[in-house]
């Protein structure tokens, strides 16, 4: 037994990921697609099955994400869906909207998620629950506002995620800005909301995990 964290070095992972994170031929096209036209701030592999894996494990039918980019986060959370799912995912920018909805098309899961463009805070409110799950990964300074929504979305025993939760560490520094701010004010939200019981997974830049009580 042990109380410090085993670090994942580079030979663990090339362990581990085989095993556990392995991307399809799919998903690595989706995620060299991403690197030719688009900003690589997916998520990672080990996080995208963890999304599925939460997905599985809370048995969702429906399931809501902010922040799309080109749909490799959703590709693992619909394909993790039964037939009758469903996914509706919210996304900005014309061009990643377009690119998600090709992706999606071609993962076969056109029918099972809806791409809603346009800015996530006018959105939102136009969506109905209850959902089974929520995933936040777009405007940090926003996340307090996506909580909001979801706390009147996401049912009893749902979950509602959010990454990058750690800010590359700068959570935990003296920057200020609008972004850390906006973290922060999250991730104090999350601990200390009566409604939720919340922790934070180490995976990738952090994935904050909330259930709805």
């Amino acid at each position: 037994m042990s109380t410090t964290a085993t670090p994942v070095t580079p030979e663990l992972e090339a362990y581990l990921r085989p095993l556990f994170w392995p991307e399809d031929g799919l998903l690595s096209d989706l995620a060299r697609d991403i690197a030719a036209r688009g900003p690589q701030i997916q998520v990672s592999a080990e996080e995208g099955r963890l999304l599925a894996l939460l997905v599985t494990a809370v048995g969702a039918q429906r399931v809501l994400e902010v922040g799309t980019l080109f749909g490799y986060s959703g590709v693992w959370m619909a394909r993790a869906l039964p037939p009758e799912g469903h996914l509706d995912t919210i996304e900005f920018t014309p061009l990643h909207a377009g690119a998600a909805r090709e992706w999606f098309e071609r993962a076969g899961l056109g029918t099972r998620v809806t791409v809603h463009e346009g800015a996530a805070l006018e959105v939102l409110p136009r969506l109905e629950g209850p959902y089974d799950l929520a995933f936040f990964d777009a405007a940090k300074a926003e996340y307090c506002d996506y909580l909001d929504h979801a706390l009147r979305m996401v049912r009893p025993g749902g979950l509602i995620l959010a990454d990058n939760v750690f800010w590359n560490g700068r959570v935990a520094s003296a920057s200020d800005d609008e972004d850390v701010r906006g973290i922060r004010d999250y991730n104090a939200r999350i601990a200390s909301d009566p409604r939720l019981s919340s922790s934070v997974i180490p995976v990738g830049d952090g994935l904050s995990v909330s259930v709805v009580l």
